[in-house]
């Protein structure tokens, strides 16, 4: 069995889309270092917004 969390990538306002691209590399190292594993990257239409991170972790029963 699988377990989901939808993550925001890039929590609050940047000017610079170098800075937002940071920002998510930087949640999906912290959540991949505590067993979650990254399945999708959604991201906005438009170009701005938040980006999600859809990520899984295998659950034993």
């Amino acid at each position: 069995m699988k377990e989901y969390k939808l993550v925001y990538l890039n929590k609050g306002f940047s000017a610079s889309r170098e800075k937002d691209l940071e920002k998510a590399e930087n949640v999906i190292n912290e959540y991949v270092q505590d067993g979650w594993t990254l399945q999708e990257v959604a991201t906005p239409a438009d170009g701005v917004g938040a980006m999600v991170g859809v990520f899984y972790k295998e659950i034993r029963m």
